[in-house]
């Protein structure tokens, strides 16, 4: 294990740059054994980087797990549960540090779920680039694509103020569904999953992949030189028919809370590190970049300066996943209890709220396929009371609502959120 620690850098106030991916699950990238060459250019990258082998995403959905990661507060908190559930606006974001810093702040999106109405992480940026609003043969045009994000961030970065050090946040959607095999980034072929339902769906997933990589590859390229910080990090991972689910939002496995985080710049030192991580760490990381103030309110910790215990407890929950449309279920279900939560300590996983509870030793068994929650009854007898004293240490936003056009939940309807 590498412990992290940075270094001053050699300038004051460096560029800080977010590079995200959406649905984006380690096991399908080189960097974290993937055998198929889906990531050549972030594999390059997390040569020089600071790799975390243990990050989990707060909430497996778009909106909900970024606006964990820009305030540092669970989503029960912010009551941003679900896709369509903004972002309180007494909430601060680390946008709006950098903003209030002196910074020059942009952002590029690329998934309806985070347009400004619906998710509010437009606050504390100078440009925020949402606007992606057009119909496709009578439809709704719910993600932009990847070359297009690309094209507007290089724009954005070329014509940027040069007197001022920058913040960037740029996300990438295409893994997400639906699943497009790009010809000229095909890399995997359905031999390469023998005995895997997924099969089909993982070539066209790859291949999204590696398509995304190239783009990112572009921006890097375009980065200023020399005091910059670079964070590559996915929203949520995505279940390829384990467990026989397909998607993200409803279940709570590895499959979907396991998530790549890498950090490159100034004095860190590349390695790799099994710290336990958590979404609501990214925004203390990276105030610590800039030596800006972390404010009291926020719940994470700095991964390269104040690390968590090894024995951190985490407690994730979901919510769920789709909703029945019936004005979106009073909007988005505000208020309502998680469907399922999990703690994961010292090597152990119970998930409760589904059929049945579940008990997983992750160290020995990573891809969950042996329950043992009536062998190890003890285990998971001391794992429910860590959640129990968490709920009971947290308190919930119960007055979160969302107000939804019809555009909006159209969009959210083809993204898989709405059925």
């Amino acid at each position: 294990m590498i412990l992290p620690m940075v270094v001053a850098a050699a300038l004051s106030a460096p560029n800080v740059v977010i590079i995200s991916v959406d649905t984006l699950r380690v096991d399908h990238l080189g960097m974290y054994g993937h055998p198929q060459n889906t990531s050549p250019n972030l594999d390059a990258l997390a040569l020089e980087s600071l790799v975390f082998d243990d990050m989990l995403t707060e909430i497996p959905l778009t909106g909900p797990s970024f606006c964990s990661m820009m305030s540092s507060l669970y989503p029960r908190v912010t009551g941003a549960t679900r896709n369509g559930l903004r972002l309180p606006d007494d909430v601060e974001t680390i946008a709006q540090i950098f903003q209030n810093a002196n910074y020059e702040t942009m952002c590029v999106t690329s998934n309806w779920t985070l347009k400004r109405k619906l998710s509010g992480l437009d606050r504390g940026f100078d440009i925020y680039e949402d606007d992606f609003h057009e119909k496709r043969w009578g439809f709704i045009k719910s993600e932009r694509d990847g070359d297009e994000v690309t094209s507007i961030a290089l724009s954005l970065l070329e014509n940027r103020d040069t007197s001022k050090p920058l913040f960037a946040w740029f996300h990438y959607s295409d893994p997400h569904a639906p699943y497009k095999k790009k010809r000229s980034h095909t890399v995997s072929k359905k031999s390469d999953y023998p005995d895997d339902k997924g099969a089909k769906i993982k070539v066209r997933y790859d291949s999204e992949i590696h398509f995304t990589d190239a783009q990112i590859k572009i921006v890097l390229d375009a980065l200023p030189k020399g005091n910059t910080f670079i964070l590559i990090v996915a929203d949520h991972g995505e279940s390829i028919k384990e467990h026989n689910y397909l998607g993200h939002g409803r279940r709570i496995y590895q499959t979907g809370l396991h998530v790549p985080l890498m950090i490159a710049g100034p004095g860190i030192e590349a390695g790799r590190t099994d710290v336990p991580a958590r979404g609501i760490d990214v925004a203390p990381t990276i105030l610590g970049f800039a030596g800006l103030t972390v404010p009291e309110a926020m719940l994470g910790r700095d991964l390269l300066n104040d690390l968590p215990p090894m024995d951190r407890v985490r407690v994730m929950e979901t919510y769920g996943g789709a909703v029945p449309n019936l004005k979106v279920t009073k909007a988005l279900m505000a208020g309502k209890p998680p469907q399922r939560q999990t703690v994961i300590h010292n090597g152990w996983k119970l998930i409760l709220g589904g059929a049945k509870e579940e008990l997983y030793h992750l160290s020995e068994d990573p891809l969950e396929t042996s329950d043992l929650i009536e062998a190890q009854a003890d285990i998971a007898d001391d794992l429910q009371q860590l959640i129990t004293d968490w709920d009971e240490s947290t308190t919930r936003n119960m007055e979160n609502d969302a107000e939804l056009s019809d555009d909006d939940v159209e969009a959210l309807k083809s993204l898989g959120y709405v059925e």
